[in-house]
């Protein structure tokens, strides 16, 4: 017979309404929480957040105290919706959820010094396998997550058609130099292909002139085109995770035109 628990997450004192979450221990001994909860939505908790600390209770944490060294936990980061980048995780107002552990961490959310903090409880092993009380990572807001205009009119713009194959990745345009290449990785982003009235090799992007359009990011990525050495190149902002989520400058994507 599986051993049930009644775990009542108590949340910050003034909020109107409180979890409760049940546990149960299965036929191997390992604590499981239920993660068939409602969504109820949280805004201040979308964006990116960094683990600063790792303390055994939220009283523990010092926010002028040097920070931790390295921690396994390093961010996490929360979208609209009750999702996150991880397909494992979702989240409901007061709760994260891990659908690989079966664990409902608490959070809570305080403003100390003028920044605020993420506290998290940290359900690993000590908790699911040995039914220990949860420690907990603080961590820190970093930034909004970003989204751009995609609602832009169409231009056209025939000299970008066709297909283009990507040959390095830089900081900055003026840093590509078509005999030297920068990036000495295997390059991630193939190819671009530009097809009329706007549309691209995938559905999820499309283009106006000087723009290209994500629709599942929603980025606005620019480009340009430039002859240099007698081929064409385009320039193409990679707006990747760094830019979405952590409001970093994107680098650039150079392709030749095939």
């Amino acid at each position: 017979m599986r051993k049930i628990i009644i775990i009542a997450l108590a949340l910050a004192a003034g909020q109107a309404w409180a979890l409760e979450i049940k546990s149960a221990v299965n036929a191997q001994g390992r604590l499981e929480d239920d993660l068939n909860l409602p969504f109820v939505n949280d805004p201040a908790l979308i964006g990116t957040w960094r683990a600063v600390a790792f303390v055994a209770s939220p009283a523990e944490f010092a926010p002028g105290a040097a920070p931790a060294g390295d921690l396994y936990l390093k961010e996490l980061v929360f979208l609209p919706g009750g999702k996150s980048p991880n397909g494992w995780l979702t989240w409901i107002k007061g709760a994260v959820l891990h659908h690989g552990d079966k664990t409902a961490a608490r959070y809570e959310i305080k403003k100390l010094g003028g920044a605020e903090y993420l506290f998290f409880e940290w359900k690993s092993g000590d908790y699911t396998l040995r039914h220990a009380k949860p420690q907990y990572y603080v961590l820190k807001k970093q930034a909004a997550i970003r989204r751009d205009n995609i609602d832009l009119p169409f231009r056209d713009d025939p000299a970008v058609l066709g297909a283009w194959e990507s040959v390095d990745f830089v900081e900055a345009p003026e840093k590509f130099n078509p005999g030297a290449r920068a990036w000495q990785g295997d390059l991630y982003l193939k190819e671009l292909v530009f097809l009329p009235k706007g549309k691209g090799a995938k559905p999820w992007w499309t283009w106006t002139k000087g723009v290209v359009l994500h629709s599942g990011d929603q980025t606005a990525s620019k480009y340009e085109i430039k002859k240099l050495a007698g081929a064409d190149y385009l320039f193409f902002e990679w707006k990747s995770g760094d830019y979405i989520f952590r409001g970093a400058k994107p680098f650039y994507y150079v392709l030749k035109r095939k």
